[in-house]
């Protein structure tokens, strides 16, 4: 496994390693990025923990366990357990939410030591949730696993994406969660990348979109509750500036099985300018650059870089 990633940081007390012990689901989103190969690989216990022991040692204390869909790994509540254990005072868990709809696995995996829960919810209609994840009654189920966190005292992020055929809903998707008392939400662009390749349609234009973002963003005023966008720059949001949270705060440290790098080091991460970004007043400062699937889609037309 490639140690690149360890060369870019002095250091890693701020850093959060995030361990992709897989790519297994069980939902079949027609989004997904995880391609058949990429199915094929998974890391052993014995191997996720020499990586959590390796993280350790450079005094990395915050984890966040994803994939796939981790949740089905039988292992996992005895790799969050080590975590807490060892000093991990920070544990993250990012899920599609179907496991915690059994009070049992809800109560089990947060006296484990979980404290922070990301659900990547998908719509706000039975309908349209079932039609992107391919289970039947899929967002009952995500509806009484968010009930159960936040009866356990654990109230979880919801990750929204945004994709063609849900960004007109995204604020009464707001409405309705945050109704079940969700306070935070991150907003995703759907990515063109692995199995989602090929999928262009999939992904919006945000000149096309971003009234709906902006009315989502006035939603969560209104409501009292967080709204952010995670991958889209600033200058093609501008007006909702404080919005929009740029991805290189999140010192993430990336496990897969076979690589590390850190997040903002990937494909899927905004980290790229044009020439159209030289001479703004946020290029080598807070900006984060546009995604290249997102570049090779629809080019740098829409970038409108603050000037002195």
């Amino acid at each position: 496994m490639s140690d690149t990633a360890t060369m870019n940081v002095s250091t890693y007390d701020d850093v959060m390693v995030d361990m992709i012990l897989g790519y297994k689901c069980n939902v079949k989103c027609d989004y997904c990025s995880v391609s058949d190969e990429m199915r094929r690989h998974k890391m052993s216990t014995a191997e996720a923990l020499a990586e959590l022991s390796r993280a350790r040692s450079l005094g990395i204390r915050k984890v966040a366990f994803g994939g796939g869909e981790p949740t089905i790994r039988p292992d996992l509540l005895a790799l969050v357990r080590w975590c807490v254990e060892r000093g991990f005072y920070d544990v993250k868990v990012s899920s599609n939410g179907l496991m915690f709809s059994y009070p049992a696995y809800a109560k089990e995996i947060v006296e484990a030591g979980v404290n922070r829960f990301h659900i990547s919810a998908k719509a706000h209609t039975p309908e349209l949730y079932e039609k992107i994840i391919g289970v039947k009654g899929g967002l009952d189920l995500v509806l009484k696993g968010v009930d159960n966190l936040i009866a356990l005292g654990r109230v979880p992020i919801l990750d929204l994406i945004v994709k063609n055929d849900t960004w007109e809903h995204i604020p009464d998707m707001i409405r309705f969660w945050a109704a079940r008392g969700v306070e935070t939400f991150p907003l995703w662009l759907v990515s063109l990348s692995d199995g989602n390749a090929m999928n262009i349609e999939s992904l919006p234009k945000v000149s096309d979109i971003k009234h709906k973002l902006f009315e989502a963003f006035e939603v969560g005023r209104e409501l009292g509750v967080t709204v952010y966008s995670r991958d889209i720059p600033r200058c093609i949001l501008k007006g909702y500036e404080a919005n929009v949270r740029d991805l290189t705060l999140d010192r993430v440290l990336i496990v897969t099985p076979g690589s590390r790098f850190f997040f903002w080091e990937s494909a899927i991460s905004p980290n790229t300018f044009t020439e159209k970004c030289e001479g703004c007043l946020y290029r080598y400062g807070e900006c984060q650059g546009l995604r290249r699937d997102y570049l090779a889609r629809f080019g740098d037309d829409e970038l409108d870089p603050y000037l002195p």
